[in-house]
């Protein structure tokens, strides 16, 4: 399965990277995550709760931040393991200055088995978007948040 889209943000570059790094903000925007608890050097276990269609699962899942390019670029290792199956996937999100905002593109691939890839391509794909959709709402109001405290 493969995710790619571009988000903007009426936000710095360098604010935009600073939630982003943020390990509390970043466990708080994943749909269906129970916060992200270190393991290692920018290495994080967590929990999910994931509905895909007719069919629930939850994973024990381990995120690795890599190719950390500061405030440009960096790659995320996803491996998840549950019931409904298995996901294991890389992506990259990278963020440009423009015009008094940023820009986020993000792009990534995953392979899924087990109970859960049962559903479909096309019922995975509308899950990812949606997904990916809810979590950058969710980063934009965590940077609003912290501009708030912050002035």
């Amino acid at each position: 399965m493969h995710i790619e889209g571009s988000y903007d943000f009426d936000f710095d570059r360098e604010l935009v990277w600073d939630v982003l790094m943020d390990i509390d903000v970043l466990g708080s925007i994943i749909p269906g995550s129970k916060g992200l608890e270190p393991i290692g050097e920018n290495k994080y276990q967590s929990k999910l709760a994931v509905r895909v269609g007719p069919v629930n699962g939850k994973f024990e899942s381990q995120f690795e931040l890599v190719d950390i390019n500061q405030p440009e670029s960096y790659r995320i290792l996803v491996e998840g393991k549950g019931p409904a199956g298995h996901v294991t996937g890389a992506g990259t999100i990278r963020l440009a200055q423009s015009d008094g905002g940023t820009v986020m593109r993000y792009a990534g691939d995953a392979r899924i088995g087990g109970k859960i890839a049962a559903v479909g391509q096309r019922l995975l794909d509308v899950a990812a978007k949606q997904i990916a959709k809810q979590a950058l709402k969710k980063l934009s109001k965590q940077i609003e948040m912290r501009l708030e405290t912050a002035g």
